[in-house]
């Protein structure tokens, strides 16, 4: 049996295809920011506020509650390490932790603990339905509406934030519209396939390209192309094997940035792109 003519394996397909290359693109840009481990603490708030949402009883509530959460952590996040003179990873572990341990002290008073925690943080994408969809729909079109619109406005404030600064740019604007994109993407992917493969789809492609890819501008095919074609693939061998589809697709792309981390070349950096 051909498991991509079954119908929730269609849906499912759909949702994880349009999310994970919205987030794919996301997490090249936040990996030439150095801000990886950010996007952690964003991801388990989002978690947070899924968890929230989960115990409450709220299925399409809790993208508005995990929403809440993480920009009342971007909002602190802002503040506070603008007005210390510690490192800010210090605070962005600080929400890491704090929203880890609330998610699973949440968790642990609610009726169905254990199935809610394998629902929030690893997903059951062949449970999906045609509105999640419609939602990986709308992240992918806002995606590609504002990383393509503007793109080398993007590129020269991630390569080169130093002169954007000379310039007067108004890149505090900016930044705001990408961590809005950015947690709103995460939130919504969150909903549809959890924690762990959202996390996977933001940085293990954009990972893997930057050790392969040495040309900026192709890592924008690349990635996609990429993305798809494991997403087919671990679809395909998780049905066959009969594994979790979620965890299988992780761990596939974790596989294959290992094995390109091995055997990459000291050549295989990424060239900085010319304005």
């Amino acid at each position: 049996m051909n498991p991509f003519s079954l119908p929730f394996m269609q849906i499912a397909l759909a949702a994880s295809l349009l999310a994970g290359l919205s987030l794919a693109w996301i997490g090249l840009f936040i990996l030439v920011k150095r801000i990886s481990f950010s996007g952690l603490a964003v991801s388990q708030l989002a978690a947070l506020g899924t968890v929230v949402g989960t115990v409450l009883g709220l299925h399409y509530g809790d993208i508005w509650i995990a929403l809440a959460f993480v920009g009342m952590g971007i909002y602190l996040l802002s503040r506070i390490s603008k007005n210390s003179g510690v490192p800010q990873e210090l605070f962005v572990a600080s929400l890491y932790i704090l929203g880890a341990g609330l998610a699973v002290l949440i968790l642990s008073k609610a009726p169905q603990g254990e199935a809610d925690t394998l629902s929030v943080f690893f997903g059951n994408l062949l449970a999906l339905g045609v509105a999640e969809i419609w939602e990986a729909f709308f992240i992918f079109i806002l995606t590609v509406l504002i990383l393509w619109g503007w793109f080398y406005r993007w590129i020269w404030i991630a390569f080169d934030p130093t002169s954007v600064e000379v310039a007067k740019f108004k890149v505090d604007l900016w930044n705001f519209l990408f961590y809005a994109l950015f947690a709103l993407s995460m939130t919504v992917s969150i909903h549809i396939f959890g924690v762990l493969l959202a996390f996977s789809y933001l940085l293990l492609p954009a990972g893997i390209g930057l050790l392969c890819i040495r040309k900026f501008k192709y890592l924008f095919i690349f990635i996609p192309l990429l993305t798809a074609l494991t997403t087919l693939l671990g679809f395909y061998f998780s049905f066959r094997l009969d594994l979790p589809t979620g965890p299988f697709l992780a761990s596939l792309f974790a596989a294959t940035l290992l094995v390109c981390g091995i055997y990459r070349t000291p050549k295989s950096s990424v060239k900085r792109p010319m304005r």
